[in-house]
């Protein structure tokens, strides 16, 4: 949509077929995994045989999940839980990339996580207790790789592909609306998992790159091993919205360092901040 039939003719054959081999293998292999969305990040990659290091601050404002099954206790065979989603969710992680080719990266990211999440249970029209749910701060890790090629006149396309997880213990708080009681418990598992596959274009303007793609984006939570047994057991959400769109901009600041500022919008509700060295 941005690139002229010129441009399109200008892309070696070897870097469309290795974009295009690269790009199945990755998405077949993630979509086996039970999968959460992450940042895409710098549009460029830096070189083959060259290293960056970097850290990212992500803030997730809301991404909605729908409920799948679970292990239901005795008297709870109608209740239907609704309206999940996370309402507030962190995580800083450091990166490290290499760059097998010019135009393609890997990289692992390790780092730490938390999350809130609210919801309500429904016994049918009708709405008999809202919940609220913590989970504590937990190690993070992951990885990916990135393809980017770059045309003529500074015009760059690429794809990101990235999976990430992380295993936290979870608060649980469930309040009855018709007598505002207050039930609390504490799951010992709470394993959220997250890939995306997410094609760009940029655009180099000086020392920035703006760039804009879209994104299909999975996650799925599984919620496992409450301390008391009158609660439900192995529950598990998935994403409700698997497509969006994503917006950012890369600021080039002196020999090696850049500065990325990035928005996710449709299937979640995100930013993210990070810095990052090529050596």
């Amino acid at each position: 949509m941005f690139l002229s039939d010129q441009n399109i003719e200008n892309v070696p054959f070897s870097f469309i077929k290795k974009y295009l081999i690269f790009v199945f293998i990755g998405m077949a292999v993630m979509a086996t995994v039970p999968a959460r969305a992450a940042s895409v990040g710098s549009p460029e990659t830096q070189g083959k045989g060259k290293v960056g290091a970097g850290v990212e601050w992500s803030y997730i404002f809301n991404r909605d999940l729908e409920f799948k099954k679970a292990t239901r206790p005795a008297g709870h065979a109608t209740d239907r839980p609704v309206n999940f989603r996370i309402v507030k969710g962190s995580n800083v992680a450091g990166k490290i990339s290499y760059g097998v080719f010019d135009d393609m990266d890997i990289y692992v990211k390790l780092g730490v996580a938390n999350y809130d999440l609210k919801g309500d249970v429904f016994v049918g029209d009708n709405q008999t207790v809202a919940e609220n749910l913590s989970a504590r701060n937990a190690f993070l890790y992951g990885g990916g790789f990135k393809l980017a090629h770059e045309l003529r006149k500074g015009w760059i396309v690429g794809c990101d592909a990235q999976y990430l997880t992380s295993d936290h213990e979870l608060d649980f708080r469930a309040t009855t609306l018709a007598t505002g009681a207050l039930t609390t418990a504490r799951y010992a598992d709470l394993k959220i998992q997250e890939w995306h596959a997410a094609p760009y274009v940029a655009k180099k303007i000086a020392n920035f790159t703006p760039y804009l793609g879209v994104r299909y984006s999975d996650l799925r939570m599984e919620q496992k091993k409450p301390n008391d047994p009158k609660r439900w057991d192995d529950l598990i959400f998935y994403a409700d919205c698997n497509v969006g769109v994503f917006t950012g901009i890369d600021w080039n600041i002196g020999k090696g360092f850049k500065l990325n500022v990035e928005g996710r919008f449709v299937d979640e509700t995100a930013i993210s901040v990070g810095t990052a060295y090529r050596f």
